[in-house]
């Protein structure tokens, strides 16, 4: 069994598309798999979430800045339906 630390849940990898659900929101079974490919942690998607959902500024959010997993994870949710703005 590996050594965890306190603190080292945000590492842990995202397994499974209830866990993906749980974070994200009732996104698209494509979007889910998406998601599972680019094997974020739980700090990853949670970032990428925020930004997704508007927590964050909207210029900062434009240029989200993010990179790896969470830059991934954020292109993705923002193809999915209940992320996508109907803004033109």
């Amino acid at each position: 069994m590996a050594n965890r630390r306190k603190g080292d849940a945000g590492k842990v990898p995202i397994t499974s598309a209830d866990e993906v659900r749980h974070l994200v929101g009732d996104v698209s079974d494509h979007t889910i798999v998406e998601i599972l490919e680019a094997q974020p942690t739980i700090n990853e998607l949670e970032v990428a979430s925020m930004y997704a959902q508007g927590e964050m500024s909207g210029a900062v959010a434009a240029d989200h800045g993010l990179s790896g997993a969470a830059a991934v994870i954020y292109d993705v949710l923002m193809q999915d339906e209940i992320y996508r703005s109907d803004e033109g």
